[in-house]
């Protein structure tokens, strides 16, 4: 054999080498795509169980066996005839039967919850479905969703959407009490079982930790950071055009090592609006420390191709450090 022909045999060796090189990359992307994508549809079908309905519909004489089938529901504190007083109150009546009108067809978000629980399971093997079970809680918003791992407790008449209803509550808080906020807080709760809290009271571990929290969200719901955080789209604007100034107030202002707990209330809680203490912050959307952690989260991720198990559990300052984290101009 010539060398000229040797030449092209190896050359045709290592062709072949290379194409199956390239057919296994990309067969393990479409593998891992479509794990992460179909590995959840081996979850059985997300069904509400509707205790809200079993509870108003239900007859008075068949309220002890309720109680017996829903037990944790039912403080022993509390007589027959309390519950029997909240079952026949007129106003509770009203607001379940507002419920009854807005959630007459719950497929549409049983179908957004099995999503959401198929790419956990994606990403979390470990993970074990909720039982969810709905009820009224007389539309106390501080306790619209309870985790019990096992089991997951969800008072539709705090996602009603009805402000005649929630006229008494304030609006930064009102405003995310409508229906598709169901998908939203059930992904927050879902993911924050997979982060540890920081244990140290510095503002930057704060945001960090809340933009893990909303990078893992967003990877689980297949919704952008704003959407989850509930802001319109000029608040949404505001944020990205004034990225660059509120960092460079975070920096100037000593604000990413301090220990001060009231930049939680300025600049990660649900308030009106995020307090700078200048002019503009009635402009300023709320939370705005959790986007800007998130946007610090991303520009790691985007840095360091590490899985995302890898990314919630890095050091919060060491991601940081190594984010490169540069806000737009």
């Amino acid at each position: 054999m010539s060398q000229n022909q040797c030449q092209i045999k190896f050359f045709k060796i290592e062709i072949k080498i290379f194409l199956s090189i390239i057919l296994i990359f990309f067969s393990s992307c479409d593998s891992s795509r479509n794990r992460i994508d179909n590995l959840g549809k081996n979850l059985a079908d997300v069904q509400l169980d509707r205790f809200d309905k079993k509870f108003f519909l239900s007859e008075i004489d068949s309220l002890p066996n309720l109680i017996s089938d829903y037990p944790f529901l039912f403080s022993d504190m509390y007589s027959l005839n309390h519950w029997v007083a909240i079952k026949t109150d007129s106003t509770r009546l009203n607001i379940f039967k507002k419920t009854q009108e807005v959630f007459s067809n719950v497929k549409p978000i049983e179908n957004e919850i099995e999503r959401i629980f198929s790419k956990t399971k994606a990403y979390f093997p470990d993970f074990s479905k909720p039982k969810l079970i709905t009820l009224n809680n007389g539309i106390d918003y501080k306790y619209k969703m309870i985790d019990s791992d096992s089991i997951v407790l969800i008072s539709l008449d705090c996602y009603l959407g009805d402000y005649s209803l929630y006229n008494n509550i304030p609006s930064h808080i009102s405003k995310l009490m409508s229906p598709e906020f169901i998908t939203v807080e059930l992904s927050e709760l879902i993911s924050s079982r997979y982060l540890k809290i920081p244990a140290d009271r510095k503002f930057i571990s704060k945001i960090i930790y809340h933009g893990k929290l909303l990078y893992l969200m967003s990877k689980i719901s297949d919704l952008e950071p704003h959407e989850l955080l509930g802001y319109e789209k000029n608040k949404h604007e505001w944020m990205v055009n004034n990225e660059n100034d509120m960092w460079k107030y975070f920096i100037e202002n000593e604000l990413l090592f301090s220990t001060q707990s009231s930049l939680d209330y300025r600049f990660l809680a649900n308030a009106p609006f995020s307090k700078f203490g200048l002019s503009i912050d009635f402009e300023s959307p709320p939370m705005i420390g959790r986007w800007i952690g998130y946007r610090i989260v991303q520009s790691y991720a985007k840095r360091n191709k590490e899985n995302l198990m890898k990314i919630l559990s890095y050091d919060n300052y060491k991601l940081y450090l190594e984010s490169n984290y540069k806000p737009k101009r």
